[in-house]
């Protein structure tokens, strides 16, 4: 290693190293990709939230327009043709999947479902007349409500049916709603207000009677 020589004022020599050389920069390392964990990919969560938008949005759109599937049509309830001692027909039955005539055990509303049974069997209730409606415009809900009434008041029943004032009248009837979807029945039911009968209200020939 060569070193320079410098003279001072006095004339003596003095020895100077050379400058101390730097180190070198080292060669630049490429950066080493990260393993990236799946659930963190942007795109996937676009993904997802993509998808969640659309769930809301269809759903928004079923409950709207009343085309939810979980209030879809009913599964059809088998009737028993033989029914044991019990006289049970059928349980849990929809009330669009009564008839005329049915007595019901049961019986609370007549828009929940219900058990039919036999006419000799127990019940408190029975199906005993059924109209449709055959004007194109909605009457509206007050004169629906009348017209209900007085055509299930209209129907008639047996003469040697023990009815009084411990009977009381129910019916269902479209709605502005159900209208729209093309709903046009009104289901007549009388019911006891209390305790149960064995016997039908409908004479023998009784069938369904529409408007």
């Amino acid at each position: 290693m060569s070193t320079k020589s410098t003279t001072t004022a006095q004339g003596a020599c003095l020895s100077v190293p050379p400058p101390a050389e730097g180190k070198a920069a080292l060669p630049a390392r490429r950066a080493r990709p990260q393993k990236r964990l799946w659930w963190r990919s942007p795109s996937l969560w676009a993904l997802v939230g993509t998808l969640g938008i659309l769930l809301i949005f269809v759903y928004g759109t079923q409950k709207i327009l009343g085309t939810d599937p979980a209030k879809g049509s009913a599964a059809v309830v088998t009737r028993n043709p033989s029914p044991g001692l019990d006289g049970i027909i059928a349980l849990q039955v929809p009330p669009d999947q009564l008839s005329v005539g049915d007595c019901l055990q049961g019986f609370k509303s007549a828009l929940e479902p219900v058990t039919i049974v036999t006419c000799v069997t127990a019940h408190n209730a029975q199906m005993i007349g059924s109209f449709e409606i055959t004007e194109d415009v909605f009457p509206g809900p007050e004169q629906m409500l009348s017209r209900s009434e007085s055509l299930c008041k209209s129907i008639t029943l047996d003469p040697g049916s023990s009815l009084d004032s411990t009977w009381s009248y129910h019916f269902s009837r479209p709605s502005l709603g159900t209208w729209k979807t093309g709903d046009r029945k009104v289901a007549c039911f009388l019911a006891l207000n209390e305790g149960t009968v064995q016997d039908s209200l409908l004479p023998s020939d009784a069938a369904g009677i529409s408007s």
